[in-house]
């Protein structure tokens, strides 16, 4: 086997081949088998395995949000380089080889002459001499032409096959005949690519000369500029597709676990993800839980959120559901200890109106149980009750002592008397400090316990003592008693045992001030006692070693307190 380029034979004999294969001049081939190269498509199959190439890279890890190929890195650019390069190289020569084979003179194939086989799918001719041929013979309806070497063709038959073949073997004798007798005119006949002696003078005289696309000879700068201009732009247009998808897969998704997987993997809506949408699934998680603190937490890990107002709303709706869990009970201590526990609760609308429903229920509580008797009283408690709902239920009951001007007279009237028993008999001694001071706790401690009547808005205490004429500043509202003991121009004798005594008179001034209120509840009573002189009769208490004359006079006084202590409180309470 021989290899001839076309361009580069004579003219007489390209003239010579064209002919015989495209107008069946002598020679013409005994047998033709229309064909191609196959060289175009191997081009095409190296086009089309780059481009499955790049369907399967560019799949890998698409849209995927738990892939680290979700985004493909800048790495990957030569990848994707190489194989667009592959890919258009492989069109760019696939076209080349079918122009080129568009542009010869003659119908590529491969033919069978007398003296040779001419393989002619392209330019480059392979001449097989049929001196060497092995067989001849049918195979499934075409003629099988066998080379020693191994190269093989097949040929269509049309007509009688057996005919053919014996035609050809008769063409390959006389091919051979005129090779061994070197006759010109048998070689002219038997081969097509024979060289005559002589030539037509007047034909063309330059040779075909090879036409090639003028980029034939530049495909690999083409496909390396095509593939540096692809290959970013596929690569980006790539990522852009596999980051909406992941971004559409996250937002269907919508919760916390998807947004942050898309912020792992994704870029093109980070901003988006990373300020809104996932702040806002992470508070739908924390909206789950159920609970403010919950809700807290998650406001103070986002101190910058940009989606503050559904924060603001949903920690409101929490608190207002906190709120009616603590004005269930209807006591003022649970929505006292809510403002405690959450002292930016946001609600102090809803949660002064629930305080104001307390204590309006209360006082509604209070109306239904007061006397009425004193019209002023109840004005002064829906003040008091105002004053607590702004400022605190706290009151306290003070005790301002009053000195006496008549007991000194006293004094002296009893040292006259028959029945005078020394100093025991006087009666000051029995109104002294240390004997008031016991007194007016026990003073303290009743109206304590009688105010706390009021209800349980109100925390009734006993405060410090009060000294001077005029009674002080209040910041608190406050219940000043100011009392005293004076002789009521009675006398009484007791002969077993003996004794001088007097009756006693006890003035009260009682003031119920509030802070900043100028009409405060002003009441005043003097019960007066005779002596009691029952108690001589009555055992002494276990422990006291004292005079008689200071159980009598104690007992005057707890009475004169009681007295006091019920008139006082019967204007307030039933």
């Amino acid at each position: 086997m021989t290899v001839v380029d076309f361009y580069k034979l004579p003219r007489a004999l390209q003239d010579r081949f064209v002919g015989s294969v495209q107008s069946g001049f002598p020679p013409a081939p005994l047998l033709a088998l229309k064909a191609t190269t196959p060289r175009k498509l191997m081009w095409l199959a190296l086009s089309a395995f780059c481009f499955v190439a790049l369907v399967v890279v560019t799949r890998l890890g698409y849209g995927n949000l738990e892939s680290g190929l979700a985004l493909h890195g800048a790495k990957l650019i030569p990848l994707y380089l190489a194989l667009a390069f592959g890919l258009v190289f492989g069109l760019v020569a696939a076209a080349a080889q079918v122009i080129r084979e568009r542009a010869l003179p003659y119908a590529s194939g491969v033919y069978l002459f007398p003296a040779c086989v001419i393989d002619a799918r392209s330019e480059s001719f392979k001449v097989h001499a049929t001196s060497d041929l092995v067989s001849v013979q049918p195979e499934g309806g075409r003629i099988a032409v066998a080379f020693a070497g191994g190269a093989k063709f097949l040929f269509p038959a049309s007509g009688d096959v057996a005919a053919l073949v014996a035609e050809v073997n008769a063409g390959r004798d006389r091919a051979m005949r005129a090779r061994a007798t070197e006759d010109p005119a048998e070689l002219i006949a038997a081969d097509p690519l024979h060289n005559p002696r002589f030539s037509s003078p007047v034909g063309p005289r330059e040779p075909y000369a090879m036409r090639r696309p003028p980029w034939g000879k530049h495909g690999w700068v083409i496909a390396l500029v095509a593939g540096v201009a692809l290959s970013p732009a596929l690569w980006a247009l790539r990522n852009s597709g596999s980051d909406k998808k992941m971004y559409a897969l996250a937002t269907r998704a919508n919760d916390t676990a998807a947004y942050r997987a898309y912020l792992a993997h994704g870029r093109k809506y980070e901003t988006e993800v990373k300020d809104i949408l996932l702040p806002r699934s992470e508070l739908r998680d924390a909206e789950r839980v159920g609970t403010v603190e919950a809700l807290l937490a998650y406001k103070a890990a986002h101190p910058q959120s940009r989606i503050a107002p559904e924060v603001a709303a949903s920690i409101r709706a929490a608190m207002l559901g906190e709120l009616e869990k603590a004005k269930a009970d209807g006591k003022l201590q649970s929505l006292e200890a809510f403002a405690a526990k959450f002292p930016e609760h946001g609600v102090d609308a809803e949660l002064k109106a629930a305080i104001h429903a307390v204590y309006e229920r209360e006082l509604e509580s209070y109306k239904s149980r007061c006397p009425n008797k004193d019209k002023t009283v109840l004005p002064f408690v829906e003040r008091l009750y105002a004053y607590a709902e702004q400022k605190g239920g706290k009151i306290q009951v003070r005790v301002r002592r009053k000195a006496s001007g008549s007991l000194g007279r006293a004094d002296h009237f009893v040292s006259k008397t028959p029945t005078f028993m020394g100093e025991i008999s006087y009666p000051s001694r029995y109104f002294d400090e240390k004997h008031a001071t016991p007194r007016e706790a026990k003073l303290q401690k009743a109206l304590v316990e009688k105010f706390a009547e009021l209800g349980p808005l109100f925390t009734i205490e006993a405060g410090p003592p009060v000294s001077g004429d005029t009674l002080p500043p209040v910041d608190v509202p406050t219940i000043f008693v100011t009392h005293g003991a004076e002789w009521s121009s009675h006398s009484y004798v007791s002969r077993m045992p003996r004794g001088s005594y007097i009756g006693m008179l006890f003035p009260f001034d009682a003031q119920f001030v509030l802070p900043g209120d100028d009409k405060p509840f002003k009441y005043k009573t003097e019960p007066m006692r005779p002596a009691a002189l029952g108690v001589l009769k009555s055992e002494k208490p276990a422990g006291f070693s004292g005079p008689e004359e200071e159980r009598v006079y104690d007992a005057m006084a707890e009475e004169a307190f009681d007295i006091f202590v019920k008139r006082f409180s019967s204007h307030f309470f039933k």
